[in-house]
């Protein structure tokens, strides 16, 4: 495989929200250690949640999703994270610099509840191979996905595989997102054809499926599987990566002194995605 066929030179984005503050987490134990007749041991625990501001907490919640957005729709989203194109690295930092506003306005008026974002970002090179086989496979899983939402009739799950499709084709080359676009334009049109002449009309499905156009869909399959070099189609990891962090984005800013009373149940409330 020419790798540098394959994909384009990018960026592999991992980002971080946080929410903390604002919600003491306590926990009863009811029943520690019960012995049963065969063994077995069982606990048992409740745990109260009090949130000091609900109002707060709610703009909180908003304004940690705005900001995470602002950097997702930069990217594609795939199963190894986020990826940029290195053509968008420009876009991607003023997205990174809206966003880090958006959490200094929230926090500047917050009274309980701060919020965080954090970014790292790492060079994916043309020549790539790991990463080429990587981003390759998870092509053929989805062209798999799409052809499974075909024999089920379900448009929902092919509109979301070719969806998926479209924002990863982004870090191919113009060869590969030639064999790729022409897939989700066939996986799309069949959606279309379910919906209209099956759930619609009411047409039998075994004469639907007749006059589904698949061959492009697999063609894309095999091609991106060849691509890959591995048959069987399992999860993967991208490879280690030139890591390259934003100088204003210190990932130690998240690290808070939380209250001695209950401090690991408040650590619960601090979310990492």
């Amino acid at each position: 495989m020419s790798n540098a066929s394959v994909i384009r030179p990018g960026l592999l984005v991992s980002l971080k929200s946080t929410l903390q503050g604002g919600v003491v987490y306590e926990r009863v134990d009811i029943n520690t250690g019960e012995k049963l007749p065969d063994g077995a041991e069982v606990s048992e625990w409740k745990t109260k949640r009090t949130i000091e501001d609900p109002v707060e907490h709610t703009a909180a919640t908003k304004a940690r999703g705005a900001a995470r957005s602002l950097i997702v729709k930069c990217c594609s989203t795939t199963s190894f994270g986020l990826l940029c194109p290195e053509e968008q690295e420009g876009a991607l930092d003023a997205a990174v610099k809206a966003a880090r506003q958006v959490v200094d306005n929230f926090n500047d008026s917050a009274k309980h509840t701060r919020i965080g974002i954090f970014v790292i970002k790492g060079k994916v090179a043309s020549t790539d191979a790991e990463a080429a086989r990587a981003i390759t496979q998870e092509i053929a899983e989805l062209t798999i996905a799409m052809d499974a939402g075909i024999k089920a009739f379900d448009p929902d799950a092919i509109r979301k595989a070719a969806s998926r499709a479209r924002e990863l084709s982004s870090m191919l080359s113009e060869e590969k997102q030639g064999k790729i676009n022409g897939a989700i334009e066939q996986a799309r049109k069949a959606a279309r054809t379910i919906v209209k002449r099956i759930e619609t009309e009411g047409e039998d499905r075994s004469v639907v499926m007749m006059d589904i156009q698949r061959g492009q869909i697999e063609s894309a399959r095999i091609a991106f599987l060849d691509m890959s070099g591995d048959s069987d189609v399992v999860g993967g990891e991208l490879p280690s990566v030139q890591q390259q962090r934003f100088a204003d984005l210190d990932v130690s800013d998240v690290e808070t002194t939380a209250p001695s009373k209950n401090r690991q149940m408040r650590q619960m409330e601090m979310e990492v995605e």
